[in-house]
């Protein structure tokens, strides 16, 4: 093998490593979002629950509800973990 081809190969190790780096960085700033309104709104009195599933096209949706004891709930669907995070926030504020 020669040693532009072991450049090549290096090069492309060092890209991916930046890649999964760039990855994980995104997915820890979501997930720090998520706490963030899932905190907000426990410290408000809500439980919260979430589930994904698959639709009759195979997408994945994203299910968030939220409940209290005075029997207030709301749910949303979205196409995003945190889209749905963020519309219920903006439900549970506004009703």
């Amino acid at each position: 093998m020669t040693r532009a081809r072991l450049f090549e190969i290096a090069l492309v190790f060092v890209r991916l490593d930046h890649v999964a780096a760039f990855i994980v960085t995104a997915h820890n700033r979501r997930v720090k979002e998520l706490e963030i309104i899932a905190d907000r709104l426990s410290k408000t009195g809500w439980s919260l629950g979430w589930v994904s599933a698959l639709d009759c096209e195979g997408r994945t949706i994203w299910i968030v509800d939220a409940h209290r004891d005075d029997g207030k709930r709301f749910i949303v669907r979205a196409d995003q973990e945190l889209t749905a995070f963020l519309e219920l926030e903006s439900a549970v504020s506004s009703g």
